[in-house]
């Protein structure tokens, strides 16, 4: 009864879903239903044939073929009531239990000498109607319940069908949909399988790209409620259950396994269940009458609407003709469905066209005009640079429109503006003098102080530049002068004098003058120069206590800077320090008998120690061996020689091991126990060379027997008894009865009292031996009938 709450619970949701599908599904104002591509993945694995709870009896498999056929009856309905096929809905069946067969068929297959149902497809998309849905209600009561539970292999065989609708031109506007049926876990077996439960869910996440999927459960595990796993510990079997029927469902469009499910969508309710016949009838009565009520949406007007706001947003007297743009406009329709969403693409296609074609009006360029008149009525030879005003010109881009009038604006003010900034400027030219090279005459402003500049020009061989001479002035460079109009076509000339060599600098405008380097013997040599910078080529200087002595730093170890080498280990070779400049050795230099270094190099090792260390150990020690360790040199080095540590050897480690193999003597009667050799632990070797052993007190040898001893003589009137005993400590070992004696009769009174007489004695005499046959015989019989009770009872519980 809990599981037909469960299930009433999932149609209830399912019924709210359906009850809640966005306008654009169920349009209420459209003319044509939805043609549906329905694909129903059935569970048929063996527990399809179980009752769907206790109390509910009624068959799972039962439950299943009826409500599929009564969706498969009223689908047959609506499509008999449709004339155009490409509004009549489609259905496909799948199976799945076992192993998969990619033939259409309802196909079993046998293994291990059981039947099994393969997962396949049973028919490919039909359209049932009144006249023909018995073929398809046979495939449905064809089903037989039997095997596992793939819904990974189920899940791919759906994907197919889907892709196939989905490429399927003729049904471009069919809405597609896959209903998932099953009673149980993802198995290969009998337990869930992370593996075909993760499967299905990846197969789903590509089914769920083109359509809806819906899951169902006829199971004790079900509950939309749980989407996961809940607190610590382990997963149980419902969180499992459920979030992978979540997983599967539309619930979660990118789960990827069913424990990363992703976000759910939202307001989504694609997984339901049902725990009795009547909530699985109500489900499905739920379902078909929804899916039977879609009808077509209004087709999108988003980019009609797009294309109309981009319209209004333009002013339609910047353009030449904007009558085509209004046309489009009044055109569009507003009555279309999805099915004429062409038409409706055609209508945003239209007014983009038309406004695509739009003509701008022409900018206007008087202003330009009139700006670049101005320039050319300029003579440009008398300004400083006339480029800015050119460049302004030549920058005019023609052709501009009405909206690109500030742009053409900008272009009259960029040529007035340059025209502005020309600076009036005197025609005055530099004069070598004699001098070689190149300088640009100067861009002098008239009224306006004027710097002399630094000379490029390159002066005469053996002369040196001393100034620039304007009229009968020198001036140096630096000096200043305002030029007047009355300078114009005026000449800057450059003065020339001799060299004079009589300055000692070591460097010259950030220049060296160094000739020759300072070594570690002698001093460095410089060039003399003029006081105008120019350096000789032939003079020279020398700078005094320039030179730099020697430095022994570095060290080569060569026979020949050898100055002692080391007598063994302990001592290292010493080298004299060389030079790092001139490689002169110090053993050479009379004041530099310090500078040598003892090198890593020592003498050779002598192996005469004997240590006793784990990094010197050659051999380890055995039971009888002592260990042996390598000889060793007094800095620590290890040799190849190997001595015996002596006592170091470790003994015998013995232990008790009861093996056959190392049995020492066997019991010989009941009192006794079969002796063992130690074992060393070590070697193997046993203790036997020390006549060292041990008894195993759970041995015992066997019972020696006596022969039989008679307890009791049998009369005519009572039988006789006797038993056998170890003669070692007296236990019985077996009892016997003897037989009575036979009734013979006497031919004399006088035989037959005798014989009464020694019957009596006899009787007598067997009274008086401490006869103990009446206590062992019921007791006996006790232990028997007990041991026979045990077996009994032991019987019935092992079966």
């Amino acid at each position: 009864m809990k599981i037909y709450k469960k299930v009433i619970a999932c149609i209830l949701t399912l019924m709210i879903f359906f009850a809640q599908m966005p306008v654009n599904v169920f349009a209420a104002n459209q003319k044509n239903n939805i043609p549906l591509d329905i694909v129903l993945v059935l569970d048929v694995s063996g527990s399809m044939e179980d009752p769907i709870t206790s109390t509910d009896t009624t068959k799972r498999i039962t439950i299943l073929k009826d409500s599929i056929n009564q969706f498969i009856e009223e689908f047959a309905k609506n499509n008999s009531k449709q004339s155009d096929e490409k509004y009549q809905s489609r259905i496909s069946i799948i199976k799945f239990a076992g192993d998969k067969s990619d033939k259409v068929g309802n196909d079993t297959y046998t293994e291990n000498r059981y039947r099994y149902n393969y997962t396949q497809i049973m028919n490919d998309f039909f359209t049932a109607t009144n006249d023909n849905k018995a073929k398809l209600e046979d495939v449905v009561n064809s089903i037989s319940p039997a095997g596992a539970t793939r819904s990974d292999f189920a899940m791919e065989l759906a994907l197919k069908q889907i892709n196939q609708s989905k490429n399927d031109e003729s049904r471009k506007d069919a809405k597609r949909i896959v209903f998932f049926v099953t009673d149980g876990q993802p198995t290969t077996l009998n337990n869930f399988d992370d593996d075909v439960a993760n499967k299905a869910i990846t197969a789903s996440e590509e089914i769920k790209k083109d359509a809806e999927v819906y899951t169902f459960g006829m199971f004790s595990l079900t509950d939309p409620s749980i989407t996961g796993h809940v607190g610590s510990g382990s997963w149980s079997d419902a969180e499992k259950f459920n979030a992978y029927m979540h997983g599967v469902s539309s619930n979660y469009s990118d789960a990827q396994s069913y424990k990363n499910l992703g976000t759910r969508a939202e307001n989504s309710a694609y997984y339901m269940g049902a725990k009795s016949s009547n909530e699985a009838t109500a489900i499905f009565d739920s379902v078909i009458a929804k899916l039977l009520s879609m009808t077509y949406a209004g087709a999108d007007y988003t980019d009609v609407d797009a294309a109309i706001k981009r319209a209004n947003s333009l002013n339609k007297d910047n353009y030449k003709d904007f009558s085509r743009v209004e046309d489009a406009i009044n055109a569009v329709n507003r009555d279309k469905d999805i099915t004429e969403q062409e038409v409706v693409n055609g209508y945003a296609k239209a007014i983009n066209e038309a406004i695509d074609h739009l003509e701008y009006k022409d900018a206007d360029y008087t202003k330009v005009t009139e700006a670049i008149e101005k320039a050319n009525n300029l003579n440009k030879d008398n300004y400083k640079d006339f480029t800015e005003v050119e460049k302004a010109i030549n920058a005019v881009v023609t052709g501009k429109n009405i909206t690109q009038q500030d742009e053409v604006d900008a272009m009259a003010k960029a040529i007035n503006d340059a025209i502005g900034a020309l600076v009036f400027q005197l025609k005055i030219k530099y004069n070598s003098n004699g001098g070689t090279g190149t300088m640009t005459n100067p861009a002098i402003e008239l009224d306006k102080e004027f710097t002399f500049p630094k000379c490029e020009y390159v002066a005469p061989n053996g002369k040196h530049f001393k100034g620039w001479q304007v009229d009968s002035t020198i001036y140096k460079v630096g000096d200043p002068r305002v030029f007047t109009k009355d300078d114009q076509n005026k000449e800057i000339k450059a003065v020339w004098e001799e060299h004079t060599f009589d300055q000692k600098l070591k460097e010259v405008n950030g220049v060296s003058t160094l000739k020759d380097k300072a070594t570690c013997t002698t001093n460095a040599i410089y060039y003399k120069s003029c006081t105008c910078g120019q350096v000789s080529t032939t003079e020279t200087f020398e700078d005094k206590d320039t030179k730099l002595g020697h430095e022994y730093t570095k060290q080569i170890k060569d026979e020949k800077y050898l100055k002692s080498q080391g007598s063994n280990c302990q001592e290292h070779d010493a080298y004299w320090y060389v030079c790092s400049r001139c490689d002169a050795s110090a053993k050479d230099d009379e004041n530099a008998q310090d500078k040598y270094y003892e090198s890593a190099e020592v003498g050779n090792h002598v192996y005469d120690q004997e240590v006793e260390s784990s990094e010197y150990l050659a051999t380890p020690a055995t039971c009888m061996t002592p260990a042996r360790y390598y000889k060793s040199c007094i800095c620590g080095a290890k040799g190849t020689e190997a001595f015996a540590a002596t006592g170091t050897h470790l003994g015998h480690a013995y232990i008790e091991v009861k093996n056959p193999q190392f049995l020492r003597e066997k019991a010989t009667n009941c009192k006794e126990h079969d002796t063992y050799w130690y074992v060393c632990s070590r070697c193997g070797k046993t203790s036997k060379t020390i006549n060292k052993y041990y008894e195993d007190k759970d041995s015992k040898g066997e019972h020696i027997s006596s022969d039989w001893i008679i307890d009791q003589q049998p009369t005519v009137a009572k039988e006789g008894s006797k038993h056998k005993e170890c003669t070692v400590c007296k236990e019985v070992l077996e009892t016997e009865k003897i037989a009575k004696l036979e009734n013979v009769k006497t031919e004399t009174k006088k035989e037959e009292t005798a014989s009464k007489k020694e019957t009596k004695v006899e009787s007598k005499k067997a009274v008086t031996t401490g006869d103990n046959t009446n206590s062992i015989v019921p007791m006996a019989l006790l232990g028997i009938s007990l041991l026979g009770i045990y077996i009994i009872v032991m019987k019935k519980y092992v079966r």
